[in-house]
């Protein structure tokens, strides 16, 4: 359940991917956590250790956040 304070981040995580034409690959994960640095390390611990992680500046309502059945602590690709 999302608390009203809650606010989804998005996190960019970009890794190498050879058979990419740019020769990498990036995904976007949304997450509810207690804040910034919890939120990236949360998902930098699902990624694969290569990764890049990094917290945006993007955001999701609650009611997005709530439509995509959204869990604090839990990572969601986008």
């Amino acid at each position: 359940m999302i608390e009203p304070n809650q606010t989804a981040l998005i996190v960019k995580v970009t890794r190498a991917d050879a058979e990419m034409p740019t020769g990498q690959v990036t995904v976007f994960y949304a997450i509810i956590a207690e804040d910034a640095e919890s939120a990236v390390r949360l998902v930098k611990e699902a990624v694969k250790d290569d990764a890049e992680v990094e917290l945006t500046e993007a955001r999701l309502s609650q009611d997005t956040a709530q439509m995509i059945s959204l869990t604090p602590g839990y990572a969601r690709a986008l």
